[in-house]
């Protein structure tokens, strides 16, 4: 029986995803693409190298896909984060929330970003500590609860009694959160959070609430590329009814220069500072909370572009559907005659070898920005 938390060994990754550029170039009969779809397709173990250092997560995400949206379970300091550098280890037993870019198998950690945290009943804007219960926003879970599939991830968040369910397109991630009658929903989002963290890492970063409802914002950060930055919004199938926006950066400044309008945190409808944390407030909720966070390397109207693009409505089980679809076709392009664990092993090597690299474009092509330089794009770029 194959254990979900071997590390795969990379260079059969890499040998995996030449295999995969040869196998395009040959025929495959219909006979065999009828019989491996299915096959292929469940033969994926997403959790497969999410233990020792594997540093792969077990989230939803497209091939190739810009947003990778997964659990976090821990933050460390950027010295104690080697066995985090996916953002998700196994053997951990409290997730801090849900973040959008990840990397996958990698020797070195970054990204985490725009996390979100489903909470019922009492909101803490620190994380809290992992062996101090109810000490922050984290909550326990049991891996009795996960599943986890090409594009589809869920979990149950045990201190909120809070099912997550996760699914993506290319760029926009979708959230579906069923809280507990009779306990007030919220949505906490943490922009300070990140994977190889430090102080200092956030450079910059803004929340706001615009008149329509759509929240928008920005991180600019330093680590694998200086001054990157990433622009997202966000908008929710239930009514928001109040919201608060905080400003927690730890270090002391002698002047913010002059705040947005607002006299506190409950009717400030925009922010910037390197430290900000936004709850949103929907009451007791008698249907599920679905939101949807798109991304975009260039700019706020960009990434809610991106939203009405690839997912123009609320519709999560369309939306987990379509990623399915697009796993099975991708996998399928290799079949092989073996045993089941033989065949887990090389189809989730072949999955994680279709994660990166991940798009950093618009499907419009306009100005791309990494590392503080804008380049023109003229045709779709994988980088």
């Amino acid at each position: 029986m194959l254990q979900r938390r071997l590390p795969w060994n990379r260079s059969a990754t890499a040998l995996l995803a030449t295999l995969l550029i040869a196998a395009t170039a040959l025929p495959i009969s219909a006979q065999t693409v009828g019989s491996t779809k299915r096959d292929a397709y469940s033969s994926v173990d997403p959790f497969i190298g999410t233990g020792n250092d594997g540093h792969t997560f077990p989230g939803a995400t497209v091939p190739f896909g810009m947003v990778q949206l997964s659990p976090d379970t821990q933050i460390r300091p950027f010295k104690q984060s080697y066995k985090w550098a996916a953002g998700y280890r196994y053997e951990d037993n409290t997730i801090l929330g849900f973040s959008h870019t990840h990397f996958s198998g990698a020797g070195h950690s970054d990204l985490g970003d725009v996390l979100v945290q489903p909470i019922s009943g009492d909101v803490r804007l620190e994380p809290g500590e992992v062996d101090k219960p109810k000490s922050g926003y984290r909550s326990g879970f049991r891996h009795t609860t996960e599943t986890a599939h090409p594009g589809y991830y869920a979990v149950t968040l045990d201190d909120y009694n809070v099912r997550a369910e996760l699914t993506a397109t290319a760029r926009v991630g979708l959230h579906r959160y069923g809280f507990p009658a009779g306990s007030p929903a919220h949505l906490l989002i943490d922009l300070r959070s990140s994977i190889y963290n430090y102080p200092g890492k956030v450079l910059w970063s803004r929340l706001r609430i615009r008149q329509d409802g759509t929240i928008t914002g920005m991180r600019e950060t330093r680590g694998w590329a200086p001054g990157r930055q990433l622009y997202f919004a966000i908008r929710f199938s239930q009514p928001l009814q109040s919201h608060s926006l905080y400003d927690r950066e730890p270090l002391p400044v002698e002047y913010k220069g002059f705040k947005s309008p607002g006299t506190g945190a409950q009717d400030t409808q925009s922010i910037e500072g390197r430290g900000i944390v936004g709850v949103f407030d929907f009451g007791d909720l008698t249907s599920p909370l679905i939101v949807k966070v798109a991304l975009s390397p260039t700019s706020e109207d960009n990434a809610i572009s991106n939203m009405d693009a690839e997912a123009p409505s609320f519709d999560f089980d369309g939306v987990h559907s379509a990623a399915r679809q697009e796993w099975e076709k991708s996998l399928q392009t290799i079949d092989i005659d073996t045993s089941q664990p033989t065949r887990t092993n090389f189809y989730t090597a072949l999955y994680h070898a279709l994660l990166a690299p991940s798009l950093s474009i618009l499907p419009f092509s306009p100005p791309l920005r990494a590392a503080g330089i804008i380049r023109l794009g003229s045709t779709f770029t994988r980088s």
